[in-house]
């Protein structure tokens, strides 16, 4: 349909021209490859060739998903699913269980914490917080990796997992058995026995495999280079002997290995699908010719991804690449840098700072703090799970039946008032910060939706935050994001700091296999390819104003030239 594939460029006509078969989409960083898809579900569902009821479209997040949704509702499509693995599979567990198993579900926890910590008590396993959660981690690794305790003993020392504190493959082994007693013993699944319970019972229950094959006949899997043994598997068993599936993911953005994620699906898809047909995606509508140039020579030391990025911005700022004498030093600087960048003109919300671990973070919150620098620490997270954000929810709707003569803006701030909104962000407290955020981002809503339409009204604006919280499109604050690079993929801002990138950060001192070093090179090809217009990279010397601590630039940085 020429309306729908007139927005797109050549590569991307390209690819959503081909709407049937196996397709790979090679999509490089910022070079549109939710526009790609989205424009190809919505061209074969107007040309007739995909029935929207019998379309799904698998995301990691709920906000890409979220925003799957928005994008494709725009051009008109509805009816398609847009889940994440996990939602479509609950879902025809919720559906399906009952009926051949003849009672409930399990329970699905929402935290394994408890029975991990259980189970590690019985087995005389250290069960302070640390060693919970490594242990949770590595359970949840042997999961997606469909690794029975046996098994997980076997692929743990073939691939030399790396167990921090007092863990050994034999512990964690035995806590892993111990914790599938529990959860038998409890009638409870945790969010990997999702995946896992679906599997199962796709291969062993061929009539629910039948209805879900002649529910489903159109897949769209989006950032496949993250995808899990046990998710492939599903996959696989969704789609049958078909191969109607359209595939969407960069190699270079492989950077969640550690919890078993693989881009060897996406690279050897032809094998998978002998009849596929590849599509690659390099024209970079992110970032500038600077960033562009100095993201390709991180990315040509890793043979993984086939695609070299061609800004199509044009000339912009030159790449900076900083040694600051120690930590304190590289945030107070940084933070007079952001504070110029705003006085610019640039909104604190386009503007982040990266690190490769959240404990980096500490120092940049109290300096940007220091100098009156709006902060949010909380990117990823879902908004509207949020409990202050709910709260604010339930006092906007009692106020529904509130008449007043005050507009619509004036009437939130007056209701979110009474539950701890003030004008001015608070002085101290983290946990205070993030609330007086969530429900300034509320204001800030209502303000904007207060001049798209000046006579909009209490009602509009609950119903406008209802169907955000429906399609799972979540606001962000004006603020400046102070993120780890694990939690800013998928994200891009006018203007990054890529912070503390010396040896042993990034990469981290623990990447001792040239794979974990390659998965290090990718992080910080990710950090870098956030940015749109302004990248600054720097590192600090030492750890101590006192000089003690003493850091190298990282190898990551050799020979690029900036």
């Amino acid at each position: 349909m020429p309306d729908i594939l007139d927005a797109l460029d050549d590569q991307q006509r390209a690819a959503a021209e081909c709407v049937s078969g196996p397709v790979a989409i090679f999509a490089g960083a910022g070079t549109g490859k939710t526009r790609t898809i989205t424009h190809r579900i919505a061209h074969a569902v107007a040309s007739g060739v995909h029935d929207p009821s019998q379309t799904l479209a698998v995301t990691f997040t709920t906000r890409a998903a979220g925003e799957l949704r928005n994008r494709l509702g725009q051009l008109g499509v509805s009816g398609v699913q847009v889940r994440t693995f996990h939602s479509a599979a609950l879902r025809q567990l919720r559906f399906f269980y009952p009926q051949f198993f003849n009672s409930s579900l399990p329970d699905l926890m929402p935290s394994k914490f408890r029975f991990v910590a259980d189970a590690a008590t019985l087995c005389r396993v250290a069960n302070d917080k640390d060693s919970i959660r490594d242990l949770a981690a590595e359970i949840e690794w042997a999961k997606v990796n469909i690794l029975s305790p046996d098994a997980y003993r076997e692929k743990a020392v073939q691939v030399r997992r790396d167990l921090s504190g007092d863990l050994t493959i034999e512990k964690v082994s035995k806590v892993f058995e111990a914790y599938l007693t529990r959860l038998d013993e409890a009638h409870a699944m945790d969010f990997e026995d999702v995946l896992l319970l679906t599997t199962a019972m796709m291969e062993n229950y061929p009539e629910m495999a039948t209805a879900v094959r002649k529910q489903y006949r159109h897949f769209t899997v989006d950032e496949f280079q993250d995808v899990s043994p046990v998710q492939f598997e599903l996959l696989s068993l969704w789609l049958g002997d078909r191969d109607d599936v359209c595939v969407v993911g960069d190699p270079a953005q492989t950077i969640y290995s550690f919890s078993g994620a693989t881009s060897k699906y996406l690279i050897d898809f032809k094998t998978h699908f002998a009849r596929t047909q590849d599509f690659q995606l390099s024209h970079s509508y992110r970032s500038t010719e600077p960033i562009v140039a100095v993201a390709n020579q991180v990315l040509a030391k890793d043979a993984t991804s086939p695609v070299r990025l061609v800004s199509q911005r044009g000339k912009g700022p030159d790449v900076s690449l900083t040694a600051y004498a120690n930590d304190e030093e590289e945030a107070k600087i940084i933070g007079t840098q952001i504070l110029e960048l705003i006085a610019k003109g640039i909104a604190p919300r386009d503007i982040a700072v990266l690190y490769r671990i959240n404990s980096q973070s500490e120092i940049f919150e109290a300096e940007l703090s220091a100098l009156g620098v709006p902060i949010s620490l909380r990117g990823a997270e879902r908004f509207f799970e949020r409990a202050e954000v709910k709260n604010a929810l339930l006092n906007l709707r009692a106020g529904l039946h509130v008449t007043g003569t005050k507009a619509m803006a004036e009437t939130v701030r007056d209701i979110l008032s009474s539950v701890g909104w003030r004008a001015q962000a608070p002085d101290s407290g983290r946990a205070a910060r993030e609330t007086w955020e969530s429900l300034n981002t509320i204001v800030d809503l209502a303000d904007e939706l207060q001049v798209k339409d000046p006579a909009a009204q209490l009602p509009d604006f609950v119903k406008s935050l209802d169907l955000r919280s429906e399609m799972e499109f979540a606001p962000s604050a004006n603020a400046v994001t102070l993120a780890s690079i694990h939690a800013a993929k998928g994200l891009e801002w006018d203007a990054v700091f890529v912070v503390g990138v010396s040896e042993g950060l990034l990469p981290i001192s623990h990447a001792s296999t040239a794979a974990e070093f390659n998965e290090e090179r990718r992080l910080l090809y990710v950090a870098m390819t956030r940015a749109k217009t302004h990248l600054n990279i720097s590192w600090a010397k030492s750890r101590h104003t006192d000089g003690k601590g003493y850091r190298e630039q990282s190898t990551l940085l050799r020979d690029l030239k900036f």
